[in-house]
């Protein structure tokens, strides 16, 4: 091997390396959505950050599930653009007399969502189910919360029951 060679080789071997590292970096670099999931992250107070990533994966399990079965199920997801992460809560000081219009729209939304799945319920399969973990739920309830899906029960009885909608429990 002559002299002139030895720089031709190892130019060539750290042409191969820079090249081999931009293509790597260009893999590991994080696209824009990624980038700013880190930043909304390192915002989330530290104490709530395992919380809040353990729902993230336990989403994106549900996502993988609803994506596999839905040919079988009829089961599609997608992101709730009215969800919170956190839940509202009222120390020393006098919660709001009236919902928020955010909590009115959510609970709205939920309900909708509650009522499109219930056709679903009366899949065979899902319906066994269902039925098996509501009848082990409501072996555990107290009387209070008891008396409260009976009351829940009998309003919604009394509004399917107005044509149109509009039941005397509805004013309330």
């Amino acid at each position: 091997m002559t002299t002139t060679q030895i720089p031709l080789t190892q130019l060539d071997t750290l042409q191969t390396i820079l090249l081999s590292a931009h293509e790597l970096a260009g893999k590991l670099a994080p696209d824009a959505l990624t980038e700013r999931v880190l930043r909304a992250f390192r915002r989330i107070p530290e104490p709530d950050r395992d919380i809040i990533l353990t729902v993230i994966e336990r989403d994106a399990t549900w996502c993988r599930i609803a994506e596999q079965t839905a040919s079988e199920t009829g089961v599609s997801v997608r992101p709730n653009p009215h969800a919170s992460l956190y839940l509202h809560i009222f120390s020393n000081t006098e919660p709001p007399s009236e919902p928020l219009r955010r909590d009115k729209e959510v609970i709205r939304f939920e309900i909708e969502t509650f009522v499109r799945l219930l056709p679903l319920f009366f899949q065979e399969a899902v319906h066994a189910q269902w039925s098996a973990a509501a009848r082990e739920l409501a072996d555990d309830i107290d009387d209070d919360l008891r008396g409260y899906v009976r009351r829940l029960a009998a309003e919604v009885l009394e509004l399917i029951a107005q044509p149109d909608g509009q039941g005397a429990g509805a004013a309330r």
